[in-house]
């Protein structure tokens, strides 16, 4: 028989691996209690397995003849590759992981592989390994790798194996490490031990049986000789107890769990022996322990190999799968099978009763500490408490009330009477002190006191029976219907229904805690405050639903038996609830089935399914039979869930996770893959993730081991993820994982820039096509304002001058008439002097009108007839002179450069004294130049006079089209003014000059 099922390290790793304060598994609970759960081939672990072993990060590793597996709590997972190479067989025989998270996988046809760091290493022949199986693995205090195979131990020195056997009588059967951190090695039916300072090995004088050595946690040593344990005698060695255990686990046939129970692999189950059992005894026969064997209870009754894990959970690795046993924090209560409609009740001397419907019967227990006790009584269908603390007993044909060996027979109401056989009798029952009421099976509500019953009815409550039924500390009783309760008090009723605040269905509970009505119906829970209801919600949705049971113990915490399982909630938060009128929601845990809780409460008009034992134990009823939990001993998973991310999809192409790895440019949709490696109750891990610069808090991921994104843009990120445990205990340290993602070429830098060129340019274009139709427009309006102008100007020249001019002719030969000395020929003379210069100012106007729609190609030719007239009627020369080549003016520039040029003309023949008047065009490639020079008198100095704008005028309209314009003196002293326009010829010309442009943009141009 293979020895390597017993020895490989078993003096440390089975019973002085990680130190951990989570507990075993408790050894006064029946085997047949624990939780159970098998996976087989269905769940993709096919089975003979021959070893386990839990990595540094929690993982968990079965070698089995079809590969190697890893489990993170919910799948399964065949290895085929590690690190992306491919194992040397799927063969597989051993398995060790070690602290600095390597795993060792040995191959049972020869061959080792090493998985450390993201990188798989192969050793075969070609390394110095003979070609024969691997039996296990072990490193020493001075961290040295030994193999133990079939053709001997080896040490691996550098990169290659070398035989280790000095001082061994032949070939080692068998290695391990002591819990001082010695290496021990099995031959030739006895131990020896590496003497560090020769580097050989010396005997130690404990023989060898052929099966290994197991060490308890006391420090004992024991000799496995497969069907049974020998005791070795304490002066041939022994260790401390207690010792922290030096390595991680490792899994063997025999094990001692870290609290000392011996756990026996058989070939029909396993057996477990208690350190109660192990006292005292030198020979211990394995099988004489507590065993599970039953077919339906393992994945197969053929285990091969036990395997304790850091949070005290036990796994059996079977010929067809893998078991797992845990902690069950409900027990159950072993009332008859199939039990069903359960009735509890607790009388005043603190015994616990129950009732059940066990096919066509009924049965009835009392609860014991050693179990229930079967009692002769038939047909018991109802159980409630006296108020005296008597027991009240329904049957078929009666009630009873049980109190200090005495029983008082209360007949049913006569119609009741006689009902047969198969007749339920009472279904809800309750003692206020001064009557017993009791409701029965298809029929109403009654109350009873002094040998007689009435209904319910006479006191004001419905014809139709509750549901429930309550007694508060004050004396009320309390009635529950459909989303109604009443209460009666002192012969009165009172009713609460949806008016007051009611709304949880069909009221099945009605339980005064501390004085507090807590209602309980199949849609939730309310309390009542005052005179009104208050809803109550959990945390969990839906865990306050369908209560039939509610109990407050002695620390003040709350539990209630509902729809979702037993729900606790803690004192401090009960009573946070109650202080504060405007706060619903209560936390709260829920057990259940993961638990041991044994279906559902079951929801039907009866008494309430949990009560408080005397012991301390809360006890309860439901659809799948009765359990108990003991709230002062209940388990707690102390050990935080180890987080691992396990795999990352690209655009749905995987990746092997390593910080500081790159996606490729456009991953648009990212998966991340995580888990958790708890395995007390892998289904209540819950998770909570973040990616820097994306998320701005944690998500809450629920039991969901996947994290998804779409629309990332490129940059750097930092994937965060953390886990909490079925009891709270969080890993906040958690995983993380850094990554980033490249750009595309239009996500880049330079097609960002190009974009912004691109947008820069388009908006040139729009700027300059919208330019050109305002341009357009304006010089579509100028020409008809001109137009316009030009009529209004022929209409005045040919209808009012002429009218004027022809009146001041009659008036003149008027004038002429009179004699030389007639006194109104003066004034007649005045009069037409200033008709003169009306008619003046009139014609000055009409060039104005004239000029200002002077046409942009010639402004010479609009502006040299205005100073011809202007110099003749002021008898002033005028000149004009243009240099350059005339080019056309933007309309609105020529309008401008009119006025302007009108007004100086104005002004210099009208003001200046002048005589000679020079107008002066220049058409430049850089500049557009008008001049209007005379040899007057010059500007006066000082502020313009008041009521002349000819001047602000000029340079208002110089401004409106970007030119500069100098007004003052010539250059020259005593050469009098000189009127300087100045226009960029980018803003004078209507056709630009011409320069160098863009590829493109003379197309566009041309295009106009």
């Amino acid at each position: 028989m293979l020895l390597s099922n017993f020895f490989r390290a078993s003096l440390f790793a089975t019973l002085c691996g990680v130190a951990s304060a989570a507990l075993a598994l408790d050894p006064h609970v029946p085997l047949d209690h624990l939780h159970r759960d098998s996976w087989t081939s269905k769940d993709g672990m096919p089975g003979d397995i021959w070893d386990m072993a839990q990595g540094a990060d929690g993982t968990m590793w079965f070698a089995a003849t079809s590969g190697l597996y890893r489990f993170d709590g919910v799948r399964f997972e065949h290895v085929r590759k590690l690190g992306g190479a491919a194992l040397q067989s799927n063969v597989l025989s051993a398995l060790r992981t070690h602290a600095d998270g390597a795993l060792w996988i040995g191959h049972r046809y020869g061959g080792v592989d090493v998985w450390h760091g993201g990188m798989l290493r192969h050793y075969g022949t070609a390394e110095g390994l003979p070609a024969g199986g691997i039996r296990g693995f072990e490193r020493d205090r001075a961290g040295r790798d030994w193999v133990l195979t079939t053709k001997g131990l080896l040490r691996l020195d550098g990169a290659r194996w070398v035989r280790a056997e000095d001082g061994l009588p032949g070939p080692a059967q068998d290695l391990w490490r002591a819990p001082d951190g010695a290496l021990l090695a099995a031959g030739d039916g006895a131990v020896f031990r590496m003497d560090d300072a020769t580097q050989r090995f010396v005997a130690t004088g404990i023989a060898a049986t052929g099966y290994g050595l197991l060490l308890s946690p006391d420090g004992q040593l024991w000799n496995d000789a497969n069907d049974r344990i020998r005791r070795v005698p304490a002066a041939l060695a022994a260790y401390p107890a207690g010792r922290p255990r030096a390595g991680l686990p490792t899994a063997f046939s025999h094990i001692f769990d870290r609290d000392g129970n011996l756990w026996a692999a058989l070939a029909g189950g396993v057996a477990r022996t208690t350190p109660a059992a192990l006292a005292g005894k030198d020979t211990v026969m394995v099988a004489d322990g507590e065993r599970l064997a039953r077919p339906d209870s393992l994945s197969s009754t053929t285990v091969k190999t036990i395997f304790e894990d850091r949070e005290g959970n036990i796994w059996l690795g079977t010929r067809r799968g893998v078991d797992r046993l845990r902690h069950n924090r409900i027990m159950p209560l072993p009332l008859a099978p199939d039990s069903g409609y359960i009735t509890l009740a607790q009388d005043g001397a603190g015994a616990l009763w129950a009732s059940a419907k066990v096919g066509p019967l009924w049965q009835f227990w009392r609860l014991d500490a050693d179990g229930p006790v079967l009692q002769p009584d038939g047909r018991v269908t109802a159980l409630a408490s006296g108020h005296d603390g008597s027991l009240l007993v329904g049957t078929g044909t009666h009630i009873e009330r049980r109190a200090n060996g005495k029983t008082e027979r209360i007949p049913f109401p006569a119609h009741l009477q006689g009902r047969g056989e198969r007749y339920e009798g009472a279904r809800l029952m309750v003692d206020d002190g001064a009557a017993l009421w009791a409701s029965f099976v298809s029929d109403a509500l009654y109350r009873y006191a002094d040998g007689a019953w009435r209904p319910g009815t006479d006191f004001g409550l419905p014809e139709r029976p509750p549901n429930g039924i309550g007694r508060g500390h004050d004396g009320t009783l309390w009635f529950g219907y459909d989303n109604d309760i009443r209460a009666l008090r002192d012969g009165k009723s009172r009713r609460y229904g949806r008016q007051d605040g009611l709304d949880v269905g069909l009221v099945a509970t009605l339980s005064d805690v501390g004085g507090t009505l807590v209602a309980g119906g199949d849609r939730g829970l309310a309390v009542l405050s005052g005179a009104r209801f208050r809803q109550v919600e959990a945390a969990d949705p839906g865990a306050l639903a369908g209560v039939t049971g509610v109990v407050q113990t002695p620390d003040g915490d709350l539990w209630l038996n509902g729809s979702r399982g037993l729900v606790h909630v803690r004192g401090a938060d009960w009573r946070a609830l109650l202080a504060d009128p405007a706060r619903t929601r209560l936390p709260c845990e829920v057990f259940d089935t993961l638990d041991g809780y044994p279906g559902i409460a079951h929801f039907r008009a009866a008494q309430p399914s949990l009560l408080l034992d005397r012991q301390g134990r809360l006890v309860l009823a439901a659809t799948d039979g009765a359990a108990w939990l003991d709230p002062r001993r209940l388990y707690r998973n102390p050990v935080a869930p180890p987080l691992r991310i396990g795999a990352v999809a690209a655009n749905g192409q995987a990746w092997s996770p390593r910080d500081g790895m790159q996606l490729p440019a456009g991953t648009r949709a990212l998966q991340i893959d995580y888990d958790a490696a708890s395995f007390t109750m892998p289904e209540r891990v819950r998770f909570r993730y973040r990616l820097e610069g994306v998320d701005a808090d944690w998500q809450d991921a629920g039991t969901r081991r996947s994290a998804y994104y779409s629309r990332l843009a490129p940059g750097d990120y930092r994937f965060r993820v953390q886990a909490v445990n079925e009891d709270g205990v969080w890993n906040e340290r958690g995983a993380a994982l850094s990554f980033g993602i490249a750009p595309t070429f239009v996500q880049g830098t330079a097609f960002k820039a190009l974009c912004a060129a691109a947008a820069a340019l388009a908006a040139w274009l729009l700027y300059r096509l919208r330019l050109r139709a305002a341009t357009r427009q304006l010089r579509r309006l100028l020409r008809e304002r001109a137009g316009e102008r030009e009529r209004i100007a022929r209409t005045l020249h040919d209808t009012l001058m002429q009218s004027v001019q022809a009146l001041l002719m009659l008036f003149e030969t008027a004038r002429d008439r009179l004699p030389a000395d007639n006194p109104s020929r003066p004034l007649l003379d005045r009069t037409l002097d200033h008709a003169r210069r009306t008619l003046a100012e009139g014609r000055d106007e009409l060039y104005a009108l004239r000029g200002a729609g002077a046409p942009g190609q010639d402004l010479a030719a609009a502006l040299a007839p205005i100073g011809h007239m202007l110099g003749e009627q002021y008898g002033v020369g005028f000149d004009i002179a243009v240099d350059g080549a005339p080019r056309a003016l933007r309309p609105e520039v020529a309008q401008e450069a009119c006025f302007i040029a009108r007004e100086a003309l104005q002004n210099a023949f009208r003001h200046a004294q002048a005589t000679h008047v020079v107008l002066r065009l220049r058409y430049g490639e850089t500049e557009f130049a008008l001049d209007v020079r005379d040899d007057g008198r010059g500007l006066a100095p000082g502020p313009a006079r008041p009521g002349h704008w000819g001047l602000a005028g000029m340079r208002e309209r110089a401004a409106a089209i970007g030119a500069r314009i100098a007004i003052g003196a010539a250059e020259a002293p005593g050469n009098g003014t000189l009127v300087a326009l100045r226009l960029d010829a980018r803003l004078a010309y209507a056709t630009p000059p011409r320069r160098r442009h863009l590829p493109g943009l003379a197309l566009f141009r041309g295009a106009r």
